[in-house]
């Protein structure tokens, strides 16, 4: 069987989701027994019971029962059933849904092909034109071309911490606008992602609304709950703020951007992010694997789901492998004209 396999903490090839902060704690199941009919059934069944976007992405999740179960009952071990199930649920075509081996390694059930308007060897010839702190892989700050420019790789704390960013915004508190840069970053920790948020919201924000599964059926679901980002730190900044972002912003990123796109003053500039937000549970299968559970539905302030239709920028940078192949990064190059 082909594995795919990519770091958990950095939503591979176009995208790695930070599985680590993007779940909510995982509800208790029974591990079912090994025998592939009782772990195909147990998998279907929570997937039945949990799984949030079924409505939404048109899955006919009975008639993937009658195409799969008989392949997946037949197969010869237990690598070949998880090949199954990998198929099967390839067809929902969601980043959040995920199946982890004994060791931990972590299989894709679905890798998208699109283009990501960022490539990290030339991004580094930027970075090193300026006199760079780096906080981690692909974030840290520094000033150029005479703006500052930060770049947030991930949202975890190995890569940012609130601390170095509140003492890094507070050189630049008086500047008359910073370029943000989360292109790379496929998600995370949102808790931390807000209260980076916080220090760009004067007011509390509405970062607009998450809905769970809640029943049986599949439009089963509770009362939208609003996510909100409150005002951090003892000032906001409100100069001209350029964020950029593009196909491998994912998850909790995809959250940041949508409470930081609220703000007048912050302009939202790149391409569309890939839409794929979830707050995934893990569940058992037998012999040491286990997969996850996309489980909620997460809306835009004005109710648009951002799950497959992303988060649109206000100005589409274009941007092409031909540019990066010459060394240019036509979105960097954008907003550091716009000084």
């Amino acid at each position: 069987m082909k594995q795919v396999h990519l770091a958990i903490l950095a939503i591979g090839v176009s995208i790695a989701i930070a599985l680590g902060g993007c779940g909510g704690k995982s509800p208790t199941a029974p591990t079912p027994s090994a025998d592939f009919a009782s772990q195909f059934d147990s998998l279907w069944t929570t997937f039945d019971r949990e799984y949030s976007y079924f409505e939404h992405k048109r899955i006919d999740w009975n008639a993937m029962r009658a195409a799969f179960r008989p392949r997946a009952v037949a197969a010869g071990d237990q690598n070949a059933f998880i090949a199954v199930i990998r198929e099967m649920l390839a067809n929902l075509h969601d980043l959040h849904v995920l199946l982890r081996d004994p060791n931990g390694g972590t299989i894709l059930t679905y890798q998208p092909t699109d283009f990501v308007n960022w490539d990290r060897a030339v991004w580094q010839q930027y970075v090193n034109r300026t006199q760079w702190t780096s906080w981690g892989t692909d974030s840290g700050f520094g000033v150029l071309d005479g703006v500052p420019y930060f770049a947030l790789g991930s949202w975890n704390t190995a890569a940012v911490r609130t601390a170095d960013f509140d003492a890094a915004l507070e050189r630049f508190r008086t500047a008359p606008a910073i370029i943000i840069d989360v292109r790379m970053n496929g998600g995370g920790n949102d808790s931390l992602a807000f209260e980076v948020a916080g220090r760009f919201a004067p007011s509390t924000i509405n970062a607009g609304y998450v809905k769970f599964r809640n029943g049986p059926a599949h439009t089963d679901f509770g009362s939208p709950m609003t996510r909100t980002v409150s005002p951090r730190g003892p000032w906001q900044y409100t100069g001209r703020v350029y964020l950029l972002i593009g196909r491998r912003c994912a998850s909790s990123n995809e959250s940041f951007i949508v409470a930081m796109g609220t703000r007048p003053n912050v302009t939202l500039a790149g391409d569309r992010t890939i839409g794929a937000t979830a707050n995934p549970g893990t569940f058992n299968l037998a012999n040491g694997w286990t997969y996850t559970v996309s489980r909620w539905i997460e809306y835009t302030p004005d109710n648009q789901v951002i799950e497959d239709n992303g988060i649109a920028p206000d100005i589409l940078v274009p941007a092409s492998r031909a540019d990066f192949a010459a060394g240019h990064d036509p979105v960097l190059d954008w907003a550091l004209s716009q000084r």
